[in-house]
This record gives structure tokens, sequence and C-alpha cells, in this order.
């Protein structure tokens, strides 16, 4: 299985995967992955071995030499980097069957999750699917340390995208935060890469560039989480924590985690406009944080629009 994509799209698709794992239960199954997803790749046990797109070998997909290790023996191969001829005719020299398929873009009517079901001929509902995005949060001294030394309930934030047009405006998490930390305990804010810009919010216990597993274990141990649509919310709804993503630009109802414990919220407001945040969307993202009855809904669909 070779997928492409990024954090999110490779959560989405998790699902899918494992139906297809089961599908060639006899088989030795590897997962091909970008090589930042390979940590979360292997913590999903959705295959025996997990191989990088960056790997040297795998420039054979794009006309290298050396053939990588894993096409050896003719395996069945579904490949979500369709769009490319060249590369179809080499895995078709060289697998015993071959499926094309593509990285979930743009609008659709489908949720993600089900539109890669259905492109694999996988049949699911979406209910049945999102029972499957799960991944267990691992094990991780580090986290273990930083939630031990803060004042609980602790509340996670990244206020990251993967545009500007995702992300909510800063004095929308401003406010999340201010209310958090004067009626309930601290708040941990995630942040990229220093060059990125992002200066942590006053009164958050900043983290920065941290391992991807390392993220994955905080955010399956802390109390709730606040953040876009973005990589790191499908993170936290696969380690089932409960929280909060706020959408601007995207439609929940095509892009929202595929688990159950992460619910949406919607705001136009965004740093890019310069726009302020709806006090509805604030109040919104407050309530859900609050009601525990709310976060953990039985329907992996459940959102809230202000």
């Amino acid at each position: 299985m070779i997928f492409p994509g990024a954090l999110g799209d490779f959560l989405l698709a998790l699902p899918t995967l494992r139906r297809l794992r089961r599908r060639h239960h006899a088989a030795r199954a590897t997962l091909v992955v970008g090589g930042v997803q390979r940590a979360v790749a292997r913590a999903s046990g959705v295959a025996d071995d997990i191989a990088s797109l960056d790997d040297a070998s795998t420039a054979w997909l794009f006309g290298g030499a050396t053939m990588p290790s894993w096409l050896a023996g003719r395996p069945a191969v579904y490949s979500w980097l369709r769009g490319d001829p060249a590369l179809a005719d080499r895995l078709a020299g060289v697998a015993g069957s071959v499926r094309l398929l593509g990285v979930e873009r743009g609008p659709g009517r489908l949720h993600a999750t089900v539109a890669y079901a259905r492109a694999a001929g996988v049949h699911a509902t979406r209910r049945e699917l999102a029972a499957e995005a799960g991944v267990a949060p691992p094990a991780s001294p580090r986290a273990d340390a930083l939630v031990g030394r803060v004042t609980r309930p602790v509340l996670a934030i990244h206020r990251g995208a993967g545009s500007p047009a995702k992300r909510w405006t800063r004095d929308g998490f401003v406010a999340v935060v201010t209310e958090w930390t004067r009626t309930r305990g601290d708040v941990i804010e995630l942040l990229g890469p220093a060059k990125a810009g992002d200066d942590p919010l006053a009164v958050t216990v900043p983290v920065r560039d941290w391992e991807l597993l390392d993220v994955a274990a905080l955010l399956g141990r802390v109390d709730g989480y606040v953040g876009n649509d973005s990589g790191v919310s499908h993170l936290a709804a696969a380690v089932g924590c409960r929280g909060v993503a706020v959408f601007t630009s995207t439609d929940p109802a095509r892009w929202a985690p595929a688990g159950r414990s992460v619910m949406t919220v919607r705001d136009r407001a965004t740093d890019q406009a310069a726009a302020p945040p709806s006090n509805v969307a604030v109040t919104r993202v407050l309530q859900a944080l609050a009601s525990r009855e709310s976060l953990t809904s039985c329907d992996p669909g459940s959102s809230v629009r202000a």
C-alpha cells in the first residue's frame, strides 16, 4: 500500500487501509508513507512493515534504477499515487495486481473516510469506519513528565494548519485560553518550528518541535483539545482526545476527524482575514469542552455551527 498523503490524509484513510489489510490477511503487508508519517503508521499496526517514500529505493517509482525490496514477489499493490501513466506501467510490470487510487482533495458529497473506502472497494458505513480510526497513545516519558508538572485539567491547543485560510483567528484561541486558565487549569500550546514565526500565547506552556509520537502521547494524556482543520486535530481524534476542531474555510461534513471524540465548530473568521472571532463560536467551543456528553457523542458526524 503506497500512500503519499500528509498526516491528516493518512488518518482519514486509516480505516480503509485496515480493511484492505484484512482483505489480504494471509499476505505480508507493507505500507509506504512519507517519512514524517512513518512513526504514526507503525503505531497504528496497520501493516507488518513500514517503508518511507523518502528512501532512496523508492525513487524507482519515479524512474530510478533499483526496485525497492517490498515490490519483490509480484505483490498486490494499492497506490494512491494516481495520475502518472509511467508509474502505472512500472507497477504493472512487477506487481501481481495494481489498483490506482488518489488522495482525496477538494469538495465532495462524501466524508473523506467514506470516499477512501468506496474508491478502494471497501463497503462500510461512516460509523463503522470511525470505529477503526483509532491509534493507541504510545509510551512517552517526555509527555508524562510535562503532564505531571502542570495543573489539571489540562487543555492542549494547536493554532497551526496547512494554509492560513484554515487557521482560526488568534483572538478566538486567546478567548478560549483565557477562560480555561481562569476557571480550570493549565493550557499547553503545540507549536511548529521556530522559523514558522508563531509565538506562544500568554499563559500557555509552549511545546515546540516534539517528535510526532510524543505529540500523540501528549494528546492522549490531556483533558481537552482545541485546534483547526489540521493533521494535529486528526491525531487528537485518533488517540481519543476529547476536543474541538474549528473549521473556517473547509467543510467538516467532508473533512472532520474520523473518530468520535473531536467535535467541529464553524467560524469563518481567520487570521488571514483579520476578522474577529464569532462570539457564538467561542461560546460553543467552551460549551463543548465543558460537556462530556457532547464530546463523547456516538455520532461521528456530530458538529455545531456558529
